[in-house]
């Protein structure tokens, strides 16, 4: 019997602190971020990355599809940002939609942050080291560049793609039946 009011008091407990606006908004900041981790992990397996392949003369050399792929590091964490960006947007329409403003404001900083963990990781996981490898390859040997974000432009693309499913949930999600949102009746004359 104790067992029971026990399980009951830590289940009222969790079910008070789930309804903290600022419960949930860490709550979902931190899993934003888990999922911008994730990400940098994706960034860095899938990204193909360009090769200099060293000359007779010890001159590095690039091919024009390798010139090409310079940018698809670029290209890859757009993508990869934008998905995580429409994911936390739609997560942080379902998690904050009772809350108010807090709607509007949290999703987009949690993508900006889901952004920024993608890039830290995919850094840290990636290749790094280029101008060592280089100056270390022997003749015939074909040394892939580090990963690097060259447009860090690309990292305003979460947060706008937060906002996008936000406005759109606001705009055609229907109203709650408990009368939240609706409008008031002026008393007529």
């Amino acid at each position: 019997m104790s067992d029971d009011i026990l399980v009951l008091s830590r289940q009222r407990q969790l079910a008070e602190l789930w309804g903290r606006t600022s419960w949930r908004s860490m709550v979902y900041l931190t899993l934003c971020v888990a999922l911008g981790a994730i990400g940098g992990l994706i960034w860095a397996g899938i990204t193909p990355l360009a090769t200099y392949t060293i000359g007779d003369v010890l001159v590095a050399t690039i091919s024009e599809r390798g010139q090409a792929s310079i940018v698809a590091a670029d290209a890859t964490f757009t993508l990869i940002a934008c998905a995580g960006g429409l994911l936390s947007g739609i997560a942080g329409w379902f998690v904050l939609q009772t809350r108010g403003w807090v709607v509007i404001a949290v999703p987009p900083l949690a993508a900006a942050l889901a952004g920024l963990m993608t890039w830290r990781v995919g850094l840290v996981v990636g290749s790094s080291g280029f101008a060592e490898r280089i100056a270390a390859a022997p003749v015939g040997d074909v040394v892939q560049i580090d990963l690097q974000l060259r447009a860090l432009s690309a990292l305003l693309v979460g947060p706008f793609a937060a906002v996008t499913p936000i406005m759109l949930l606001a705009a055609f999600w229907p109203e709650p039946p408990d009368g939240h949102g609706q409008a008031i009746e002026s008393p007529s004359d």
